[in-house]
């Protein structure tokens, strides 16, 4: 007969010491500021700023309508380029998925990364956060009401 040189009370020891573990790094994320999203169409994790649930100040809004504008003519111009490049092919921009990228070749690897440059700084000088406008753009894409105050500011921009 074998022995365990574990005593009978070791398992449930150790699942209570790994869960409260668990329970301390998630508790210390989310007061960082710092939550997982998951990607369901890749079926990975990214961390960011866990903001989504707060309501943004009209500052706020104008601030992400100025650079969600500039980045949307951005994004269209750098499509347009990549579509000359490819001879009517490009691929759709996104910055957070970068493994997009490994199967593209090199000049048009060159444009995303400069549109992703472009982006970054573009919210910056708009003092805002990345993961404040991702936030916002998550919301915009969710709640009418904040469509609703983004495309007032937008509108305000054009014209």
């Amino acid at each position: 007969m074998l022995k365990s040189h574990l005593p009978i009370n070791a398992y449930p020891n150790r699942m209570l010491s790994r869960s409260l573990v668990v329970v301390v790094l998630s508790a210390l994320g989310l007061l960082c500021g710092v939550a997982p999203d998951v990607s369901g169409r890749f079926g990975s994790i990214v961390f960011s700023s866990a903001a989504y649930a707060q309501e943004f100040s009209d500052s706020d809004i104008a601030k992400f309508a100025r650079a969600a504008f500039s980045i949307e003519v951005e994004r269209r111009n750098t499509q347009q380029k990549i579509r000359t490049m490819t001879g009517g092919n490009a691929p759709e921009i996104s910055c957070d998925q970068p493994q997009a990228l490994t199967n593209l070749s090199e000049n048009v690897r060159s444009e995303f990364v400069d549109f992703c440059k472009f982006s970054a700084d573009k919210i910056k000088e708009n003092n805002l956060e990345v993961g404040q406008f991702n936030a916002i753009k998550t919301r915009y894409n969710s709640d009418p009401a904040v469509k609703k105050r983004v495309n007032e500011q937008l509108r305000r921009l054009r014209s």
